[in-house]
């Protein structure tokens, strides 16, 4: 896997926004594609939604909406990892 090279990704954004564009669309495609299709229909989905929120902003707003959604989704995902120790624990105590 080649590593994200940041640098690489804001040239691109200065000089061509709908090559990055397009470039940002296929990643997220390929990754997509590498994950189950029930998360792969998720993740689409919320894709979908933030993009429908981001059209038409400028690139403050649309940073400041992604960080929003990144927020909201690291805290979901850390309600389901102590869901998921809790699980683990309690199923650890019933074979003990």
């Amino acid at each position: 896997m080649k590593e994200f090279d940041f640098d690489d990704w804001a040239m691109l954004y200065q000089h061509d926004p709908a090559a990055f564009d397009a470039r940002r669309q296929a990643v997220l495609a390929l990754e997509l594609a590498k994950a189950d299709p029930k998360a792969a229909l998720q993740a689409r989905n919320a894709l979908r939604r933030l993009e429908g929120q981001l059209a038409g902003k400028g690139d403050a707003e649309r940073i400041q909406t992604s960080m929003i959604w990144m927020a909201a989704s690291m805290k979901l995902l850390s309600i389901r990892m102590q869901d998921l120790g809790e699980t683990i624990d309690r199923v650890k105590g019933s074979v003990a």
